[in-house]
């Protein structure tokens, strides 16, 4: 069976008769009957009922054609894959994203991005901090979306979004913690480090002696939830939960403020990007100033 002979059947189907099948594909009648006939032969089953003036699909048909139209719509997929490759057209564009980054934010312009370039795949990682940085300047992803903690002149940065950051603590500690900065020091202030171990030294707007680190930002989020500690979330993660009071924003004291964070998207200057890449690039950096 080859490709040709499924979709003369998808044409005699569509059209509805050999004859009008055979001028929509530019070739004889009977040529357009051998190629069913051969199906036929091949797997010993009968596609069309041919005691109607126009051919109907028999049962086995139908269920044959079902299969068919799933080879057909694969092989076009092919063919448009195999003309964006020929064309220069990447496979596949790989974006690292910061756990605090609001991805529900850009999800929409990703979705409506993606629509015309299908043969394009989206492949996303989350790392944190210095973690995303080194996965820009290894060259493992073509670029991210994260804060900006990096001044190497090899990276392009442009801002593109802000995130709320907010110290939350667990309902257990609740009611304590509202301007009780020595509190704070007494808890394990509680931190997500990236997948860099040698960056743990320096804590960003540490204030207690006891840091514990965590690679997982939902880890975090569920210690801090438990009454270990406190720490930093940003707010569009955790909105359902301080209106449930199973955390609760810290306020009150000055050196835990809530803060804006700016996000940037960073790429590796020396990286080339594809066609696809550098309009999906080009497309983010035209966005300003979303906030979470």
């Amino acid at each position: 069976m080859t490709y040709d002979q499924v979709l003369t059947l998808d044409y005699i189907v569509n059209y509805g008769s050999f004859k009008a099948a055979s001028v929509a594909m530019h070739k004889s009648q009977p040529s357009l009957s051998m190629a069913i006939k051969k199906i036929e032969e091949e797997y010993s089953i009968e596609l069309f009922d041919r005691s109607h003036y126009r051919p109907k699909l028999t049962e086995a048909g139908k269920n044959f054609y079902k299969e068919a139209k799933k080879v057909i719509k694969a092989f076009q997929q092919l063919e448009q894959s195999a003309q964006s490759i020929g064309q220069g057209f990447e496979s596949e564009i790989s974006i690292c994203i910061d756990s605090i980054f609001p991805i529900a934010a850009v999800s929409s312009i990703l979705s409506k991005f993606f629509d015309p370039h299908i043969s394009t795949s989206l492949n996303l990682n989350a790392d944190v901090l210095e973690g995303v940085i080194q996965k820009v300047l290894n060259q493992e992803v073509d670029f991210a979306l994260g804060p900006k903690i990096s001044e190497k002149n090899e990276l392009e940065v442009i801002k593109i979004a802000e995130t709320k950051i907010v110290p939350v603590i667990g309902r257990q500690h609740a009611e304590k913690a509202q301007g009780n900065l020595n509190l704070l020091k007494q808890l394990p202030q509680i931190v997500v480090s990236s997948s860099i171990k040698e960056q743990r030294e320096n804590v960003l707007g540490a204030v207690g002696e006891t840091i514990w680190y965590t690679s997982d930002f939902s880890m975090r989020e569920q210690l801090i939830e438990a009454g270990l500690g406190w720490g930093r979330l940003p707010i569009h993660h955790i909105e359902d939960k301080v209106k449930n009071k199973t955390l609760s924003i810290i306020e009150d004291i000055p050196e835990v403020r809530p803060a804006y964070i700016p996000m940037y998207l960073i790429r590796n200057r020396e990286k080339v990007m594809g066609p696809n890449t550098q309009s999906l690039w080009d497309y983010l950096c035209s966005l300003k100033d979303i906030k979470s």
